[in-house]
């Protein structure tokens, strides 16, 4: 089975369908101003790890007895930074014709639900689109461990045999061979085509048009969906 036939299409979130890189340097930003008194990133901080972590891992580096309180007002935070949340181009209709051809559309995320149903909104595209979610709150163990994945897949009725996972990291890569599964990397998200292409995912693509030609979504179905 290729990935252009497989039914089942689990999407990472964060630097695959909506570029959130501004919002999230923001909403740090306010956090560690406000609370903290500080810039960020520190000198010290992993900042090549930062999109494949959790806020309270962040947090829990920074200040490990106050991660409640600031990861509680990360929360508070974020709304007030959607301003800078971006679609990628392109990428509402090829969702849409993914859809619109009979395949199934799951999102697998390592960011919290609120968060989510934010960018989501901001970028246009329907929760009740996608199949499963699956967010921070639903499992112990982050990306590039499997078991996000895997209960994304429970959560859409699927065998890892009959999906692909997309995603723009290392940790989406990891997680995906990790759960027995094909993996597309995209390399217009927070990582660069060179860190990406050292971990050889079966494909890894430049644009979300590329990326909708590697999912086999036709052209008559991303303009029947722009229509």
């Amino acid at each position: 089975m290729t990935l252009t036939t497989r039914r089942h299409v689990l999407f990472d979130l964060d630097g695959t369908l909506v570029d959130t890189r501004a919002a999230v340097l923001e909403c740090y930003t306010h956090v560690f101003r406000e609370r903290l008194y500080r810039d960020f990133p520190p000198d010290d901080f992993p900042a090549d790890e930062l999109f494949a972590m959790r806020p309270p891992e962040v947090f829990a580096i920074v200040a490990p007895d106050r991660v409640e309180e600031l990861h509680a007002a990360y929360r508070e935070t974020y709304p007030r930074c959607v301003a800078s949340i971006k679609v990628f181009e392109g990428i509402q209709d090829m969702v849409s014709g993914l859809v619109a051809s009979g395949r199934s559309v799951s999102l697998v995320t390592n960011k919290g639900i609120e968060r989510t149903l934010i960018d989501l909104q901001v970028a246009g595209i329907p929760a009740k689109t996608f199949t499963a979610i699956v967010t921070a709150e639903d499992t112990i163990e982050r990306k590039p461990h499997p078991a996000p994945i895997l209960l994304g897949l429970e959560r859409a009725g699927a065998k890892a045999a009959e999906a692909v996972y997309v995603g723009d990291g290392p940790q989406d890569i990891r997680a995906a061979r990790n759960a027995g599964m094909p993996v597309v990397a995209v390399a217009y998200g927070f990582y660069d085509r060179a860190v990406l292409s050292t971990l050889d995912p079966d494909s890894l693509v430049d644009t979300p048009e590329a990326l909708s030609e590697a999912l086999g979504v036709a052209r008559q179905a991303l303009r029947g969906a722009a229509q």
